[in-house]
Parts: C-alpha cells; sequence; structure tokens
C-alpha cells in the first residue's frame, strides 16, 4: 500500500488479504491470489502499485512456471491495457488467457474471461463476439465475479438497443452479483456504465431535437464521485467530469462545461478515449459558439469537421458519428454559416437514421441468442 493511500474496505479486497495470508506456505498459491489482488488494485485506479507487483509476478512465474500463474497474468496485462487506453492488445491479451484456463480446466478464471471479453467486445461494438462470450458465462459454473462483469457488458448492450427495462434488470442482477462478491470496484464500474448509457440518451435526444431529463442525471454522476471516494478509488477518474460536461451542454450551461472539456478532454484523448473525441471537440466549440468566442468555436468547429472525415469509416460508431455532424451543424448555424450548417445537418440525419436500424438489429439479435432478461 502506497504511502498515504486509504486502505480498501471491501470484502473482496479483505478476503484476498486473508486468503494469501493463510497460503504464506505455499508461494505457488498465493502468487496467484497476488495476482487477483493486483487486479483489483487495478479495477480501483492504484496502477503504480499493481504494476509493480505484476512486475514481480512475471519475473516469479519465469523461475517457477505455472500454467495458472500464467493465465492470470495474461488476464491482468489484458485489463492493464483495457484500462490504460481502452485496448492497445488488451483483446489478445484476454483471449491468450481464455485458451489457457480452458486448456488448464480452470473453469472459473475461463468464465471471467469471458466475461471481460463481452465487455471489451461490447467497446468495439462487436455484437458476434458479445453474444459469444456472454452465453459461454451464462453457461458455465455460477460465478459472482464473471456475472457482474457479463451484467454490465449486456446492460450496455440493451442500453444501446434502447430498451431501458432489459438494461435494467441485467444491471440490477450484476450489482447482486458485485454485493455478493464483495466487490465495491465492479458496483462502481457498473453504477457509471448505467449513468454513462443514460447520459448518451440524453446527449442524443437533444441533439435530435428531443430534450430529456439532465438535471435528474447530474445528480447521478455526482454520486458516482461520492461513491469512488467511499470505496477506495475508481480506475478512470478523468471520465466522469467528461460525462457531466456532456450533460451541462445538453442543459446550457456552456461556460462550466466548457471549463470542464477543457480540463480533461485533452488526457482522455491522450489516454485512448478517441471515439468520442471528434464528438466531444465538436461540443467545446458549440459552448464557445455561445458564450461569444466565435473565432476560437470555428477553429474548433474546423478541426472537428476534419476529424470526422476519420469517423465516418467503416466500423465506427455510428452514434458517435451522428453526434459529431449534428453538433457541428448547430456550431456552423450559430455562427451564420448556413450552408456548412446544412451540410452537416444532412450528414447527421443519415447517421442517425443508420444508428435506429442498428439499435432495432441489436435488439433483435440479443432477444434471439437469449440473452433478453438476466438467470433467475
Amino acid at each position: 500500500m502506497t504511502a498515504g493511500q486509504v486502505k480498501l474496505r471491501s470484502r473482496l479486497a479483505q478476503r484476498l488479504d486473508g486468503e494469501i495470508a493463510a497460503v504464506a506456505s505455499m508461494p505457488a498459491r498465493a502468487a496467484v491470489l497476488q495476482v487477483q489482488r493486483a487486479i483489483l488494485w487495478l479495477r480501483h485506479g492504484r496502477g503504480a502499485e499493481a504494476r509493480q507487483e505484476l512486475d514481480r509476478l512475471q519475473a516469479r512465474a519465469l523461475v517457477h512456471p505455472r500454467i495458472e500463474l500464467a493465465a492470470w497474468l495474461h488476464l491482468a496485462e489484458g485489463l492493464t491495457a483495457y484500462f490504460s487506453a481502452f485496448g492497445g492488445g488488451a483483446r489478445e491479451r484476454v483471449r491468450r488467457a481464455h485458451v489457457m484456463a480452458g486448456a488448464a480446466g480452470l473453469a472459473s478464471l475461463k468464465s471471467l474471461c469471458d466475461a471481460w471479453l463481452a465487455q471489451m467486445a461490447f467497446v468495439e461494438r462487436d455484437l458476434d463476439a458479445l453474444v459469444t462470450h456472454a452465453q459461454a458465462v451464462l453457461a458455465g459454473p455460477a460465478d459472482d465475479a464473471a456475472a457482474c462483469r457479463v451484467a454490465s457488458a449486456l446492460g450496455m448492450a440493451w442500453d444501446r438497443a434502447q430498451d431501458e427495462a432489459a438494461a435494467s434488470a441485467w444491471y440490477a442482477w450484476g450489482r447482486r452479483a458485485a454485493s455478493a462478491d464483495g466487490d465495491d470496484a465492479a458496483a462502481a464500474a457498473l453504477l457509471y456504465n448505467q449513468m454513462q448509457m443514460r447520459a448518451l440518451r440524453i446527449r442524443h435526444a437533444a441533439l435530435m431535437g428531443q430534450p430529456g431529463e439532465a438535471p435528474a442525471v447530474l445528480l447521478g454522476v455526482d454520486s458516482i464521485g461520492h461513491y469512488d471516494a467511499a470505496v477506495g478509488g475508481s480506475v478512470r477518474r478523468d471520465l466522469t467530469p467528461l460525462l457531466r460536461a456532456q450533460l451541462l451542454t445538453t442543459q446550457g450551461d456552456f461556460a462550466e462545461a466548457a471549463a470542464l472539456l477543457e480540463a480533461h478532454l485533452p488526457e482522455a484523448v491522450s489516454a485512448g478515449l478517441t471515439r468520442v473525441g471528434g464528438s466531444l471537440l465538436a461540443d467545446l466549440a458549440w459552448c464557445w459558439a455561445r458564450t461569444g468566442e466565435a473565432l476560437r468555436a470555428r477553429a474548433l468547429a474546423d478541426q472537428a469537421a476534419v476529424e470526422v472525415l476519420a469517423e465516418d469509416q467503416p466500423g465506427c460508431d455510428i452514434e458517435d458519428c451522428a453526434a459529431l455532424h449534428a453538433r457541428l451543424a448547430e456550431v456552423y448555424a450559430c455562427l451564420g454559416e448556413s450552408a456548412l450548417a446544412a451540410r452537416q445537418a444532412e450528414a447527421a440525419a443519415t447517421a442517425w437514421a443508420g444508428y435506429a436500424a442498428q439499435r432495432r438489429d441489436w435488439a433483435g439479435r440479443l432477444q434471439a441468442a437469449g440473452l433478453g432478461t438476466p438467470p433467475r
């Protein structure tokens, strides 16, 4: 534990500490548990101490090789890449852990890998992989650690399909699993993911001219920070201010939203949040346009308009492209550039239509795969 840090208070942290102490005379078993504890540190945002521990355990694995330890280390390295840059070879490392766990008969680890692969598949909008890995988790041994993570992936998938009832059922199922496992980090992630998807619905509705429930959700966004502080930290603290900035922009608090975007967007983009970077740049341009900084707004809008050329490629998130086009249409209209505004509005309408078709497709395929409701 680094000096000055609050000791993790979750039951999972206490259980791992106790189990590690109990097997002190069995170094091989202790090493596996220490990887699990390092993963927990990582999920609480304590990357430096997790990295130090994983480096030590990687060195041990070279001297005393064991398949179980190697598989857990592959999972840990995959999650390190996932949390640091939302990618960076994360899926490949977790796939290796998954294969090794299957070959060694480590059913719980294999299920946990499936759950994380489902989560990563959602981030990459790979519905086929999401379905495959989610079905594997649900068909495997009952395991709270895997359950709360696959619930997050399926909750967000149903949110994307715009079935709030189905999404809420999965989130609730995941929270029960996180509580049973004593895993505060998983509970915090579920809270953030649910709030993020709700905020995105509000943002998208506003961009389509259908204002939503932003003030109520802002209270929920504040609660994320309070919960993170209570449980000892979160893995990506920089994301909550950006979520708040989007909602503030939606409800017209442009100066405060601009301050948050200016403070937090550079770090998030450099850390891998490039998927929505363009639409957030457009949000910042919109804030500047509405606060009288026309020259800065035009320059940033033009930059975002160039970035949309990279966004509008096969495999991009069509909803992010739609949001970017829609926001640019608003910026250019505010600046009196009617021709540019019309061009962006037309592109936004096309993208929104494509997004609606994707949502229907996701809902149908999730339902057909038997993933409509969580197990009883």
